[in-house]
């Protein structure tokens, strides 16, 4: 039988090392290579043939999810799983657009990475979200995409003021105010460094 060859990628040397060997206990998997930086894996999937990627999202506080293009260079043949501690259906959204067969919680028990692994390289996708969906859901809180753009050009456009960031998103300077202001309530926070910073830490912004 051969054998499914998978490439496991993660900033956390230990995780990395814990999840190798508990899946190679399995003789139908073979781990052919471990990474702990976003540099050295793109130099490895553009160069070699593997099966399956085993990624982390977060690398040192930036998102894996910018670099897929470079990671699958040429549409390359090969499923991967991504690894987050996140888990809210915008994630997995942006997730599945960008090409991730996967999505798994970084709390899960290594013992189940069998069966998720073999429904990986067996299925085309796990979890068509749909992308026409007009709402993003965060726990009890409903975003529409406009105020997720707003959320996200206030965390890119940090330097600007309010007049220069409404001409970039092409609304109104009212318009702007009164997304803040919603953004404030439905967060619960009272100023643009609090909302930035429960946007990062609930995965509506990817750093």
């Amino acid at each position: 039988m051969k054998k499914i060859n998978i490439v496991i990628a993660d900033d956390n040397r230990f995780f990395c090392e814990a999840l190798k060997d508990s899946i190679e206990l399995d003789h139908e998997f073979n781990v052919k290579a471990t990474f702990f930086s976003i540099k050295d894996l793109i130099n490895y999937t553009n160069t070699n043939v593997l099966d399956l990627l085993i990624l982390d999202m977060n690398f040192n506080g930036v998102s894996s999810l910018n670099y897929i293009d470079q990671i699958r260079l040429n549409k390359k043949n090969f499923k991967i799983i991504l690894l987050t501690t996140l888990n809210n259906n915008l994630t997995k959204r942006e997730a599945t657009e960008k090409g991730i067969d996967q999505f798994v919680g970084k709390d899960s028990d290594l013992k189940n990475f069998k069966p998720i692994i073999l429904q990986t390289i067996t299925n085309n996708k796990f979890d068509q979200l749909k992308k026409n969906s007009s709402k993003i859901i965060l726990g009890n809180t409903s975003f529409t995409k406009r105020k997720i753009e707003v959320l996200r050009a206030l965390y890119k456009y940090s330097n600007k003021n309010e007049k220069e960031l409404s001409k970039i998103l092409y609304i109104s300077e009212s318009s702007l105010k009164s997304h803040k202001r919603e953004l404030f309530e439905i967060t619960n926070t009272n100023n643009t460094l609090e909302l930035i910073r429960y946007g990062i830490k609930n995965g509506l912004i990817l750093p």
